[in-house]
């Protein structure tokens, strides 16, 4: 019997979504942890808005968390962007 995901599924986006978290709180680069909280939060959101009762709980409660970790990193990944663009352009290495 073959089972495929069905990516359309609130449950998968769930599943998803807390991989892109996990994903994102060890990535060593601001920019890619960022990256991945932001589409972690659209999942949920999708999730949240197609879900039932329980997943809908569920997607809503990691979607405060998400957007928490994404508010956390933007900074984080201003600083990262400004200190590469300025090796970049100078040539130098801090």
């Amino acid at each position: 019997m073959d089972k495929s995901l069905n990516i359309s599924d609130p449950k998968v986006l769930i599943g998803l979504s807390a991989f892109l978290v996990l994903i994102g709180g060890m990535a060593m680069n601001p920019a890619v942890g960022f990256i991945c909280f932001a589409l972690s939060g659209i999942l949920l959101l999708i999730a949240g808005l197609k879900g039932k009762r329980w997943t809908r709980y569920v997607a809503f409660f990691l979607l405060i968390i998400s957007i928490a970790l994404t508010v956390i990193t933007y900074s984080k990944t201003g600083e990262h962007l400004k200190a590469y663009r300025s090796k970049t352009v100078t040539g130098g290495s801090k």
